[in-house]
This record gives C-alpha cells, structure tokens and sequence, in this order.
C-alpha cells in the first residue's frame, strides 16, 4: 500500500509534465521512423563502365547493372574520378581487369557481387558449349567407329555442366528482407533501453534536486517500498511507450515479425524495466541533469555495439567478456530470435531469466543507496 501511495504520486507529477510526456511517446517514433526511411534509401544499384567488352559479356552485365561503354581505361577511370560510375571492367589477354571505385562501401561491394555473378555465368554458358561441342563430337566418332566394325559402340557418358538455374530457399526471412529489418530488433531494444533510462533518470533526479525524494525519506516509509513505489509509477509510462514503439515497428513500418507479439512485448517490457532500474539508480549519483547526460557515453552508448548491429565473431576475449555483462545483449538476442527466427518461450526462458535478474540487482542496488542517504 505504501508503494501505491509514492507511484500515484509519482503519476501524477509525470502527467503534468507535457514535456516528458512528448519526449516518452513521441521522440523515440520519431526517431525510429527517420532511420526507416534513410535505411531504406540505400540502394543496390550500381553503374560500371566497360572498355573493349566483348558483346556477351556487355549483354550479361547489363542485366545487373547499369552499364556505360568508354573508349580506353582513361576516360573510365576520369568518369570513376567525377563519381559517374562505380566500378569498371576491361579484357586484356583474356584476363578481367576491374577498378572499383573504393569510396562508398556498400556500391564497392554491390559493384564486385554483380561482376563476379556476370563472369560466373559466362564461364557457365561457356562450359555448355565446350560440352555440346564435345558431346557431339563423341557422337561423329561413334558413328565412324559403327562403319568401321559393324558394331554398335558402347555410349559414352559425357558429363553435364552445372544448371543455370537455382533454387534459393531461407531458413529465416526470404529475400525481401532489407537491411532495416534485420536491424529492426536490436534497434527496438535499444530504443527502449535508452528512451526509458533517460526519461525515469531525469525524473528521478527532479525528485531529488526538489527535495520530494528527501522529504519521502523522513517519512516512516521503507526504503523497498520507496524504490518499488518510484519503480510502478515510472512503469504504468513505461508500458505506454514500450507498447508504442513495438507497434510502430511491427505493424505501421511492416519489419518482419516471425514470433509471438505477446513473447516479443514481453522481451521489451523486460528491457525496458531493466532500463527503468538502471535509470533510477544512476540519477542517484548525479546532482543534475547534465551529471546524468555523462553517464550516456558511458554506460548507454557502448552497449548499441553489443546489441547485434555488429559481427563480434572474431572479436577480442575481453570484448565477449563485456558483451556477456551488460543487459542489451541478451534483450537484443530474445528479440532477434523472436522476431527473425520465431523462437518461442522456451527457446528465450535464458535471455529472460537474466534480464530479471539485472533489474532484481538493480533494485537491491537501490535500496543500497538509499540506505546511505537514509538509514532505516
């Protein structure tokens, strides 16, 4: 009852903030919906100049890619200079000389993979016709060697070339998935992290810097109650937001969602309750708001890079070590798995488990500091 009492406090204080208000509901959409729309400005589309192609070559590079014919390797490496093409490719001695750009990473790649598939296919159907040309050849000196003996020949197996055609099949997803949707769960969880740690931190902190958090204290409240109560008042916005962005995400920005929508609201209610603790407990170590802003770069901003958006396979020992510490990784790796691998609750219960127990530390860790300022 006596949590109740502070959360309803709490509540209302929050409410007659419009300001928060707007930066807990409406800032993080925002956000969201501009790295949508700039992810999904990137195009893999590439324009590579060709010098002295031959003409099935010319043929098949054009239908992966735009392509401009220069008359020597200067005037395509002048054009390359002025950015109108991305790569460039010319026959010598029957060897493929390529020039790629170097300056854009993502047209750098686009521009080898359409390159390289092009000449694999040239090698393909060039293989065929050596094949139907041995094949057919085969077939002339069995007809001579019947003439000759009188015999029919036994037939010759003469080996197929590799089909052109392919099946291409995805355990997860299919190939309309882009790269805003194989970011999308990892950005969800760390908008959530950090909207709600940076909300419940300032909060907290205006409880503190106006005295109500000291006055709360002299009362015969327990510390639990106290740091429970705060924590129930902060979550009731907590919820509205969470709810907020996952819908933004799955059913207004359309991001695949393989999973159960109750699992993966649990994983954000999750991550975002561990950011709510983590909020309050570091505003206790700050006088104000910008003593709280240092805490980002520290605390917040390392953990994007353990949150799945980058490839840790090779990674330093102690860089795993960091990554098997901090809360974002296990959020980012439940709502990976929910969301692209439709994993269910059983596949998750670890990721889980361990998140309860960074907001269970969270909130003794609380009560700790409350102790300092207010022995009970």
């Amino acid at each position: 009852m006596q949590s109740i009492i502070v959360a309803q406090r709490v509540i209302a204080q929050v409410v007659k903030d419009k300001r928060t208000i707007g930066m807990m509901l409406v800032a993080p959409l925002f956000v969201l919906f501009l790295m949508y729309t700039i992810f999904g400005a990137s195009s893999d589309d590439v324009t590579i100049g060709i010098v002295n192609l031959p003409e099935e070559v010319t043929q098949l590079l054009k239908e992966e890619a735009t392509v401009i014919t220069f008359p020597t390797n200067n005037d395509a490496k002048k054009a390359m200079i002025e950015q109108k093409i991305d790569a460039s490719i010319s026959f010598e001695n029957e060897t493929a000389h390529i020039l790629v750009e170097g300056g854009n990473v993502s047209k750098n790649a686009s521009a080898i993979q359409k390159i390289q598939r092009t000449l694999t296919v040239l090698t393909l159907e060039k293989s065929h016709v050596q094949i139907q040309s041995l094949n057919e050849l085969v077939v002339q000196l069995q007809e001579q060697l019947r003439l000759i003996t009188g015999q029919t020949p036994e037939k010759v197996a003469i080996p197929k070339t590799l089909s052109q055609k392919s099946s291409i099949s995805f355990l997860y997803g299919d190939s309309e998935l882009d790269l805003f949707d194989q970011l999308a769960p990892a950005l969800m969880g760390f908008f959530i992290f950090f909207f709600v740690f940076l909300i419940s931190g300032v909060s907290f902190l205006k409880e503190r810097s106006s005295g109500t958090l000291e006055r709360t204290l002299a009362t015969p409240l327990k510390r639990s109650s106290i740091v429970l109560g705060y924590f129930i008042g902060f979550f009731l916005f907590v919820i509205i937001q969470t709810i907020l962005i996952q819908l933004f995400i799955v059913n207004i920005l359309g991001v695949t969602q393989n999973g159960n929508y109750g699992i993966l609201l649990l994983v954000n209610l999750l991550t975002a309750s561990v950011a709510l603790a983590l909020g309050l407990l570091l505003s206790s170590f700050s006088r104000s708001e910008f003593q709280l802003i240092q805490f980002i770069p520290l605390v917040i901003i390392p953990q994007i890079f353990f949150s799945g958006m980058f490839d840790l396979s090779d990674a330093p020992t102690w860089v795993e070590f960091i990554n098997r510490i901090v809360p974002l990784t296990y959020a980012a790796e439940a709502l990976q798995n929910v969301m692209t691998r439709g994993h269910t609750f059983i596949d998750i219960w670890p990721n889980l488990l361990v998140l309860i127990g960074f907001v269970i530390g969270f909130f003794l860790l609380n009560m700790k500091v409350l102790k300092k300022q207010r022995p009970v």
